[in-house]
């Protein structure tokens, strides 16, 4: 539900500013096709003019729709949404965010989730790239985040039946927009489970971006 309420809550490209688009745009025109729904360098440079992309193989049965948008929390960020138009209810989300590093570099981290919402909706996909002084973009190679599975939420000696259920009634999801990224166990199963709660350290924890790497910064429950 997080990813879907975020189409709405963030900025209509319209609002997008000289100094974040520098940079964010740049980036978003150099990224590989299949980072970004395989868009096409024209596609892209559409969407930045605050154009809806609609694929040309779309039919009356199918219309799939592209927009892209920015956040008020945070500098040089941008996401693309797919959403459907006609009766089908998947929904997907390409965030991308830079990161300043300290030899004047910048980390740029791509985040894609997507499927359908109470069903299977959950991160794709989550890898990084370094923007370095000559406009060049480069993969990063490293481990990006120190852990991106579910053992992050677990607490000590939780009993096998119970990781098996979390595991099987979870998904996980990374949000950017805000100051402090974050991972997200997804699940109203969880949430309405006190016997699984207990054996959780929270659901939602968030990252603090220090010296060139990201670092557990606190782990909490959002609901």
């Amino acid at each position: 539900m997080r990813k879907l309420i975020l189409v709405f809550l963030l900025i209509p490209a319209s609002f997008f500013t000289n100094a974040q688009s520098r940079l964010i745009e740049e980036v978003f025109r150099l990224l590989p096709a299949n980072k970004i729904y395989n868009l096409t360098l024209a596609t892209r440079d559409s969407i930045l003019e605050g154009k809806t992309y609609y694929p040309s193989d779309n039919d009356s049965n199918e219309i799939v729709a592209y927009n892209f948008g920015i956040s008020d929390n945070v500098n040089d960020y941008l996401y693309v949404s797919m959403s459907y138009e006609t009766g089908q209810n998947a929904t997907g989300m390409i965030e991308i965010r830079s990161f300043k590093l300290t030899n004047g570099d910048n980390m740029i981290v791509v985040s894609h989730a997507g499927g359908v919402w109470q069903a299977n909706y959950s991160q794709q996909d989550l890898s990084a790239f370094i923007y370095d002084k000559n406009k060049k973009l480069l993969p990063y190679k490293k481990k990006i985040i120190p852990v991106t599975n579910e053992t992050i939420f677990f607490k000590p000696g939780i009993p096998a039946s119970i990781k098996d259920k979390i595991l099987k009634n979870s998904n996980l999801n990374f949000d950017l927009h805000n100051e402090k990224i974050s991972l997200s166990l997804d699940s109203r199963y969880i949430s309405a489970n006190a016997e699984m709660r207990k054996w959780l350290k929270g659901d939602l924890v968030y990252f603090n971006w220090i010296k060139d790497r990201f670092i557990v910064s606190e782990i909490v429950f959002e609901y």
